[in-house]
């Protein structure tokens, strides 16, 4: 796990310091920090942009660094991920939000759980584009290392993100359902075209979460009665209620987990005792150690991608995970309640909701 601040840890800070090279169209905030006993309090997270880390490992790339890497990790509308030297990822575009990069400096400054460090934060005032400057973290996304897994390998990693989630849905509630800073959430389905509070939140209470999923239904949409959007009025504060602002990361996918090989251990292998898999601390009473087997590849997990991240209600992390599931190609899916704490009730019910906004 990385080394951060404890969700007890009330001299923990954000840096807020000039850095020896900054991106250009860029102003500096004097020094400052934040304290994460007062957002612990408050809930609020306001950063003064740019926001530069003080431990940033080099010089920032400069935007026309950035915007020549030939190292795309990932290309969707008006968003970009490149690698920028050895030091560096990127998120950056019309599409990118600064919201995500305060969402991982409030896990970091509360939890203990493994993500990249921020190093910058900025909006380029001629283009308006988002920038998230952030720690490269070597490993590839467990998507991608799934299939050659062991089942004792995913059943070690699955304790490791139950571990994880299990913290960061320990971090008290603001009382209100939304985004940090008691701003709107950034699920899709919560998003609207133009901006309508009723829908995109923030949220007082699950009832009003409820009701605007049921807007959502007819909203900017063409053919659709209102008739299944009633129906959702009457049966969903009778499934979906009881249920506690939660922060949650909201978009807990394979691909948003990085894994990376950490050094096997050794042991002594006893063919003696044909049991060629065996790894023994001891040796066995006749003395015949013939040979150095590696234990199992093990993996240390980074999680990443909190840009959808709030306070959601307490079932939406597993309900939006099972989502995501989709075709059940393979035992990701049955992995889930190993991880999350399981909602089966309500899953199915947000995933017929999205089934039917998204036909």
């Amino acid at each position: 796990m990385a080394e951060n601040p404890s969700v007890k840890d009330a001299t923990a800070t954000f840096s807020f310091i000039k850095s020896a090279r900054a991106p250009p169209n860029v102003i500096l905030p004097h020094s400052e920090s934040v304290h994460a006993q007062s957002l612990l309090s408050s809930m609020e997270l306001s950063i003064a942009l740019p926001f530069i880390a003080a431990d940033v490992p080099s010089a920032l790339p400069t935007n026309a660094e950035i915007e020549a890497s030939k190292d795309v990790i990932a290309v969707t509308g008006g968003r970009r991920v490149v690698r920028v030297g050895t030091h560096f990822v990127v998120k950056y575009g019309l599409g990118i939000t600064i919201l995500e990069g305060e969402n991982m400096l409030f896990v970091r400054s509360t939890t203990t759980i493994p993500i990249p460090k921020v190093y910058a934060l900025y909006t380029e005032t001629n283009t308006k584009k988002n920038y998230i400057v952030m720690e490269n973290i070597e490993g590839h996304t467990l998507a991608y290392k799934w299939p050659s897994l062991t089942e004792s390998q995913k059943r070690a990693i699955a304790t490791k993100l139950k571990l994880c989630f299990d913290e960061l849905r320990q971090l008290p509630s603001p009382g209100y359902f939304g985004s940090l800073g008691k701003r709107p959430l950034l699920d899709d389905i919560f998003w609207t075209s133009q901006k309508k509070s009723s829908i995109n939140g923030p949220f007082e209470n699950e009832d009003a979460v409820n009701e605007a999923m049921a807007q959502k239904y007819t909203f900017e949409v063409y053919g659709r009665t209102n008739y299944v959007a009633d129906f959702y009025r009457q049966a969903l504060p009778h499934i979906l209620c009881g249920h506690a602002p939660t922060f949650t990361h909201a978009d807990f996918q394979r691909k948003n987990f990085i894994v990376q090989a950490v050094p096997p251990k050794v042991g002594l292998w006893n063919d003696c005792q044909h049991q060629p898999n065996r790894i023994r601390d001891a040796p066995p009473r006749d003395g015949l150690w013939t040979a150095k087997r590696p234990v199992e590849e093990e993996f240390k997990v980074t999680i990443i991608d909190w840009e959808k991240a709030g306070w959601y209600p307490s079932y939406w992390e597993y309900g939006t995970a099972l989502y995501a599931v989709g075709r059940w190609d393979d035992d990701w899916g049955l992995f889930l309640r190993d991880m999350l704490s399981p909602y089966y009730s309500e899953a199915r019910w947000l995933q017929t909701l999205r089934f039917e906004l998204w036909s």
